[in-house]
């Protein structure tokens, strides 16, 4: 064997887990631990290292007040966190496992967020993500904001926009307070398809404790699209239900207009959940310079951080010079020339 042979780098894989359980042992058995945890009152082991390596909160506690030298135990106190809460965050820490549920996702993000734990914090995350439905997403949606999760409040919030008729049968919703039930209503891409559906949201609300919510009627009415609701569908709702005909009365904004007036009030109205598009049909590749088939589609107003082109079903044949016209909200009449029918000069 050569001397002068280069050496190799080896590992062992397992070598960062045997050692992380070792340590585990040793913070539940007592051992080699350098400073007490205090949480309510109470006291929980563990080595300061371990603990600072995995918080940069903790980190800088220690960095400002480091342990003295004079036989006394070092106490780290942290508050708004439960001690359970925090045993299954020292477990994570040791092991990178942690239960997650839906009774004690709220305590985990807020004890995460304090010790800047952003990998638990991810994960929690994707466990929110993959909790969003009707009965929640109101309340999901404004934990994530308070937590800075911008992903799962941009995830509910668009399932908050899809599913509105859902969301709006559901106890969340009929509990909100009214600056907040006013909040939701304003949102711009709520999909509903006719304005008369906030409208009937709005009555639900109401229904649900009418003593104390009238009083708020017409402010809460204030985040409904009036121009959207179609005359003859008030009238027929103020004849079969008296709640109708006293936010009708208390909402002088309400247009109870003529069939002729009212058409005209509604070719200038922009419903929810739509947004102006940008679409190129065919055209001639960039790059090849021959004609093409596809058909691309964005909504620059709609989502400005995701400016996207989006591909559509293409036309059946390459095509260039042509000219297209919208004709109706669902259809597309395309007038073109074929790029077989074009004599070059």
């Amino acid at each position: 064997m050569s001397s002068g042979a280069p050496g190799s780098s080896v590992s062992d894989p397992q070598h960062a887990a045997r050692l992380l359980r070792a340590l585990s042992s040793f913070r539940q058995e007592g051992r080699f631990c350098d400073a007490n945890l205090v949480l309510d009152g109470q006291e929980i082991p563990v080595q300061t290292n371990i603990l600072a390596a995995a918080s940069p909160y903790v980190r800088t506690k220690l960095n400002y007040n480091s342990p003295k030298n004079d036989g006394s135990v070092y106490k780290i106190e942290l508050e708004g966190i439960s001690v359970e809460t925090m045993k299954e965050i020292l477990d994570y820490i040791f092991s990178g496992q942690i239960k997650l549920s839906e009774e004690t996702i709220q305590d985990v993000v807020q004890a995460a967020d304090l010790l800047l734990l952003t990998d638990l914090k991810k994960l929690c995350c994707e466990f929110l993500e993959g909790c969003i439905a009707a009965e929640n997403c109101i309340g999901i949606r404004d934990f994530a904001l308070h937590y800075c999760l911008l992903h799962v409040h941009y995830l509910a919030s668009e399932y908050l926009e899809t599913h509105f008729r859902d969301v709006s049968s559901t106890e969340e919703f009929l509990e909100l307070n009214p600056q907040r039930l006013k909040e939701v209503l304003s949102l711009e891409k709520l999909n509903v398809g006719d304005e008369k559906h906030i409208f009937e949201a709005v009555i639900r609300w109401i229904s649900h404790d009418p003593e104390l919510r009238k009083v708020h009627m017409k402010d809460v009415m204030s985040a409904v699209w009036v121009a959207g609701l179609d005359s003859t569908y008030l009238r027929e709702q103020m004849m079969n239900e008296p709640l109708v005909r006293e936010i009708v009365k208390e909402c002088n904004n309400i247009p109870l207009t003529p069939p002729q007036q009212e058409e005209a009030l509604l070719a200038s109205f922009k419903p929810r959940g739509y947004s102006e598009c940008i679409v190129t049909v065919g055209g001639e590749e960039r790059v090849s310079r021959k004609p093409s088939a596809a058909v691309r589609c964005m909504c620059p107003l709609y989502d400005r951080h995701r400016q996207l082109w989006i591909e559509l079903a293409p036309m059946s044949t390459a095509r260039i010079n042509h000219s297209v016209l919208s004709a109706e909200p669902n259809q597309t009449v395309v007038e073109m020339q074929m790029i077989d029918s074009i004599i070059p000069l």
